[in-house]
C-alpha cells in the first residue's frame, strides 16, 4: 500500500527536532535482512519504482507517522475494496 498523500516524515535524533530542524547528512548503514525482509523490500521498491535505499526510508518514514500519531490518540483505518472499515493495530 503506497500512501502518496502521507507528508514525509524526517527523522532526527535529536530530542528537540521539528520541521525547521536543519537536515543532517546521510548516515550509512550496514543492515541484515532476513530473506522474507528481503522480498518485502524489493516488492516495495518495484512497485513504486524507487530503489531500495529509497523503498526503506518511505517506509521507515511511514512507520514513524503512524506511531506519531497513534501516540497522539490517532487511530489508523482502512477502507476495503467493499468499503468495511478496518482499523490498523500497529505493533
Amino acid at each position: 500500500m503506497y500512501l502518496q498523500t502521507l507528508p514525509m516524515v524526517t527523522l532526527n535524533n535529536s530530542p528537540t527536532a521539528d520541521s525547521t530542524t536543519e537536515i543532517r547528512s546521510p548516515k550509512r548503514m550496514s543492515i541484515s535482512l532476513s530473506a522474507e525482509a528481503a522480498e518485502l523490500l524489493d516488492f516495495l521498491a518495484q512497485s513504486q519504482g524507487v530503489t531500495q535505499n529509497e523503498a526503506l526510508r518511505r517506509a521507515i518514514s511511514t512507520e514513524a507517522f503512524f506511531h506519531k500519531e497513534m501516540k497522539a490518540g490517532a487511530k489508523v483505518l482502512l477502507q476495503t475494496a467493499d468499503k468495511e472499515i478496518r482499523e490498523i493495530l500497529v505493533r
